[in-house]
């Protein structure tokens, strides 16, 4: 069981989608999809395969949005 001390450090750096998705602890792309998609215009494109830490950041806080609105840990 995590407590509040053992939370995961999560560092803002380019990622690429494979590598993001494994650090936000999402169960798989879809779920990526789903909680970035309709905030295309917000986070902006990538460049090659990675996203720039601008991004990174606010992909992050949809994450933790969404996590906080479905009860996720």
């Amino acid at each position: 069981m995590q407590t509040e001390d053992d939370k995961k450090t999560f560092y803002i750096k380019a990622y690429r989608k494979k590598d993001l998705i494994k650090e936000l602890e999402l169960v798989s792309e879809y779920h990526f999809e789903k909680i970035t998609k309709p905030h295309q215009d917000k986070i902006g494109k990538r460049m090659g395969h990675y996203y720039n830490p601008k991004q990174v950041g606010i992909i992050f806080e949809l994450v933790q949005a969404y996590k906080k609105a479905k009860g996720i840990k």
